[in-house]
């Protein structure tokens, strides 16, 4: 029997539809709302206000990472392996969140207030950097899934996606200003951390919560990799929204964060897929590597040649769908659109690699390549984007995802670089 024989009769393959379906409803839900109520908020704001919400929002972001902690995984795995600690563990992670939360929160708005004397802005940090508080919540997440309960999180975030959805509905036709649709942001954080502690209400461990130094000490010094791969991962994929505020303007990264809404949209696909096809490529590694490898060549070849349809379907349609979702004011975006979805081809490949870094425990090559598209990304927009505009940040996108994706396998993965020739060319390499 062929690999993609048996990849398409396999009864995993049904294992794998249903434990995705409560994760496929929750990011379809939020990706339609998140696409259709976000371009209708953009139409509403205009090019330079929805420029400066992106700027605010992707400001933030690069704090999140020591908010967080990037621990979530070091969590889960402490909770499945010794369950009898898990009070203490959620505890101590509960604790560290709330205070590094506060702790970035005050060092974003003291950076934005030093480095920029715009008062309205610095507001607008205060405001949205008010969820780093908030991610805290995401604890009780992090309890459910180590108890197989992700079911209660979806709807828990459901509830939260919807009322703000139709808050920020409400805030349009209100004709309401830029700093009400900046605190829509925190509330949509306090609802999400509100209604996954009532969860956790019907879903308590067996002891209260209780935080220890000990245990503190010990998941901050295993999580400090994590962070480091965290600050890469947000500075390749938010600080070109930053530079182009700061070398072009908040018209001209309205127009950019309109197009790179509709490309990321995409991105949904190939995440969902990637985390539901997860525990059968690992389990396949145990049983037969040969026929595991002959399942990552065609998961490559899948979300490869995926990126590529979805690509060429955004450039015939950009110049029609960017104008009806966003309006006119938006029009040069369909462009912009057209060169960034390019990025997606990479983007999607890179998704489908990591399954494979996964399962052969490469965790280096992810964080090197993440890192490696980072400097790409400043490199390339302190060069283009005086020359190009908004153009020279899709290049940086396009080539930071290779990067990532595939050119860091030259050096550092020779295998998994043979797996995706193979895949892309049909050639076995």
């Amino acid at each position: 029997m062929s690999g993609w024989s048996h990849f398409r009769h396999s009864s995993v393959l049904r294992l794998v539809a249903a434990n995705s379906a409560w994760l496929t409803a929750e990011r379809l839900v939020r990706a339609l709302l998140g696409l259709l109520v976000g371009a209708w908020g953009a139409r509403y704001l205009g090019p330079a206000n929805y420029g400066t919400l992106a700027y605010v929002l992707s400001y933030v972001a690069l704090f999140l990472p020591f908010a967080t902690l990037s621990a979530d995984a070091i969590v889960v795995r402490n909770i499945a392996q010794q369950p009898h600690d898990a009070p203490r563990t959620l505890g101590s992670m509960l604790a560290l969140r709330v205070a590094f939360g506060l702790l970035v929160w005050l060092l974003a708005i003291g950076g934005m207030a030093a480095f920029s004397r715009d008062r309205e802005l610095t507001a607008l940090v205060a405001i949205v950097g008010g969820t780093l508080l908030f991610q805290a919540g995401d604890v009780v997440d992090l309890w459910l899934q180590s108890q197989t309960q992700s079911r209660r999180t979806v709807i828990a975030k459901l509830v939260a996606t919807l009322a703000t959805a139709g808050l920020r509905i409400a805030l349009i036709l209100a004709e309401a200003p830029l700093v009400a649709f900046a605190a829509a942001v925190l509330v949509e954080a306090a609802l999400t951390a509100g209604t996954l502690a009532l969860t956790y209400r019907r879903f308590r461990t067996d002891h209260p919560w209780g935080a220890t130094l000990k245990d503190s000490k010990t998941l901050l010094a295993e999580a400090w990799p994590f962070v480091l791969s965290g600050c890469a991962v947000m500075l390749y994929m938010r600080i070109d929204q930053v530079m182009i505020k700061q070398m072009l303007g908040t018209h001209e990264l309205g127009i950019y964060a309109a197009a790179t809404t509709l490309s990321n949209f995409w991105q949904m696909v190939p995440t969902v897929l990637s985390i539901s096809l997860a525990p059968f490529l690992a389990r396949q590694r145990l049983e037969d590597f040969a026929r595991y490898e002959r399942s990552v060549v065609l998961i490559f070849r899948a979300f490869f040649f995926a990126g590529v349809l979805i690509a060429l379907f955004t450039i015939v349609t950009a110049q029609w769908v960017v104008p009806a979702l966003f309006g006119q004011a938006y029009a040069s975006a369909a462009g912009v659109l057209a060169l960034h979805v390019t990025s997606n081809v990479f983007c999607f490949l890179g998704i489908a690699h990591s399954l494979w870094l996964v399962n052969e425990r490469r965790f280096a090559v992810r964080l090197w390549g993440t890192l490696a598209a980072g400097v790409a990304v400043v490199a390339i927009n302190v060069t283009l984007l005086p020359v190009l505009g908004v153009f020279g940040a899709c290049v940086a996108a396009i080539v930071s995802q290779a990067i990532a994706a595939l050119l860091i396998n030259v050096v550092l993965d020779r295998r998994g670089l043979k797996l995706q020739i193979e895949a892309i060319t049909f050639i076995k390499a």
